[in-house]
């Protein structure tokens, strides 16, 4: 019998990684939802696209944007994002905010970034 969980995890780590290399977008943004709507719960999704940001899955994407690396501005903003990680994983671990606010927090950061980018860069 074949085993579509198997399948379902290679071909969304394919099309996350994929995008990621592309426009640098993808661990949590793709692969949650996508995780998400093949059967895991939340709290599971969230926790692969940690995993996969703890792993350096991003190593070869970033030899290939080396000399792109803008050094102060990332350790900056990496630095930050740790902490920051730390707040948002408790905050859902210990369901102090519910994960139907979360999603529509998402939902409502996804559909005006996608206004902002149509708007600036569709014509």
């Amino acid at each position: 019998m074949i085993n579509f969980r198997i399948i379902y995890d290679i071909i969304i780590g394919l099309l996350v990684g994929i995008n990621m290399g592309a426009t640098g977008i993808g661990a949590g943004l793709m692969t949650v939802p996508l995780l998400i709507h093949s059967g895991l719960s939340f709290k599971e999704s969230v926790s692969v696209s940690m995993l996969m940001q703890l792993l350096p899955q991003s190593i070869l994407g970033v030899r290939n944007y080396w000399n792109e690396i803008k050094w102060s501005t990332s350790l900056r903003v990496i630095s930050a994002s740790v902490i920051g990680i730390y707040i948002g994983s408790y905050i859902i671990v210990k369901n102090i905010i519910s994960q139907r606010i979360i999603y529509k927090f998402i939902t409502i950061f996804l559909f005006g970034s996608s206004i902002y980018f149509y708007l600036n860069f569709w014509h």
